[in-house]
């Protein structure tokens, strides 16, 4: 039979765990306290249907729809008003499952508990769910040194405000441009389909006094009215397909590569990076990992591909000794204000507080450039969808002012 300890082993003054194989727990105890080492819990691994144990939480996700998530922000806020109130972190998170309902909440909550009664870390039980973004998991884990699991989640809500705000900018930003060209393209269909072919019928005996640009038109017309049916079916698969691209999130890979493209885009795209990394690493350092920890832990995040290489040239530096403000500039993730502001942190040693005024500033910028992209944005899309309509309007009744000036 498997069980999993949570040992404290007095040669290295350090906490760890350890699955081992027994007949009994009994047995598991005596071979552990055999070798030196203090049990702090033992629990047997349950086992899964199909044999296997079930310590890491695998199957869990796997056998849940991706469709399912779990509110983070949620579960961090009612975390930490149940530990606020005096519960321990195992009560708190058995009243969050029994508060949830049947679903992939309560799955997630029946596992974490399971996973803390049979040994587990709190960081190791978040980990293993798959639930949880890595950045939460490393602030809880870091919080395990010090012992203050609120604090941390204080932490990670604060970046997790951060991050929804500059989400929440983009998307109203990109609201009101939506609806505008959605309404244009509804009109424009509806008069190509339902309106212009009456109009064909009334010039269908003076074709003379039709232009060139109306042919077309009234040729376009005619086409989707003949054949509505696979007009409205390819539009269908067209909405479907992209309601399906966006998904996957293939919509956000093209949208993020045609902004690496285009150079102002590309600048605003690294401004949000930078505001995204500079608040991980806010949050990581205040939480007490060193430097090099922080930019590993960082370089995992996947805030942007391009970062990666970065950060991993980052903590090489830093682990031969170099200073945090050359190897971030030598990395191309500075610039001269935030360079002079790490080597203040160098010298006070206040790096939490220099790197949130760094992923403020960044977060500053970036708001900036959507606001004022909106101001030019919303007008420039009105006028263009204005004036498509206006010109298909104005193809439609131009053979009748050619006609009336005729018969007058």
């Amino acid at each position: 039979m498997d069980f999993t300890a949570k040992l404290f082993d007095p040669s290295s003054c350090q906490v760890q765990e350890r699955q081992v194989t027994a007949t009994s727990a009994r047995e598991a105890r005596a071979r552990l306290e055999s070798e030196g080492l203090t049990v702090l819990a033992l629990g047997a691994l349950r086992q899964s249907k199909s044999g296997g144990a079930d310590a890491s939480g695998a199957q869990l996700v796997s056998g849940a729809s991706k469709d399912q998530r779990l509110d983070v922000a949620w579960w961090c806020r009612e975390l930490r008003t149940l530990l606020a109130a005096g519960m321990t972190v195992v009560e708190a998170l058995d009243t969050l499952r029994a508060q949830s309902p049947e679903g992939f909440r309560r799955l997630v909550h029946r596992q974490l508990v399971h996973n803390l009664q049979s040994g587990m870390s709190l960081s190791h039980a978040m980990a293993s769910t798959r639930a949880f973004p890595a950045v939460l998991t490393a602030s809880v884990k870091a919080s395990e040194r010090t012992s203050n699991l609120i604090d941390a989640l204080d932490d990670y809500l604060r970046y997790h405000e951060l991050l929804d705000n500059l989400r929440r900018k983009v998307i109203s930003a990109a609201i009101y441009p939506t609806l505008v060209f959605s309404l244009g393209m509804t009109i424009t269909f509806f008069l190509l389909v339902f309106v212009i072919p009456r109009f064909a019928q009334v010039y269908a005996n003076r074709p003379g006094s039709v232009g060139p640009a109306t042919k077309l038109l009234l040729q376009s017309s005619s086409l989707l009215h003949d054949h509505f049916p696979v007009a409205m079916a390819m539009f269908a698969a067209l909405a479907i397909g992209g309601l399906w691209a966006w998904r996957r999130g293939w919509v956000a890979v093209a949208i993020q590569w045609t902004a690496d493209r285009i150079p102002l885009l590309q600048a605003q795209l690294r401004e949000l990076s930078l505001a995204k990394l500079y608040q991980a690493m806010a949050l990581m350092t205040r939480g007490g990992y060193a430097l090099a920890e922080t930019v590993e832990l960082c370089a995992e995040l996947q805030i942007h591909p391009a970062l990666r290489p970065r950060l991993r040239a980052v903590r090489t530096d830093l682990v031969h000794g170099r200073r945090v403000s050359a190897s971030l500039r030598a990395a191309g993730l500075t610039d001269e204000v935030t360079t002079r502001l790490l080597a203040v942190g160098e010298r006070t040693g206040n790096f939490d507080q220099i790197l949130q005024v760094i992923a403020n500033r960044h977060s500053s910028n970036f708001t900036l450039f959507v606001e004022r992209a909106t101001r030019v944005v919303e007008p420039v899309m009105l006028f263009l969808v204005s004036a498509l309509v206006g010109s298909v309007v104005l193809l439609m009744y131009m053979p009748v002012f050619d006609i009336a000036s005729t018969i007058r």
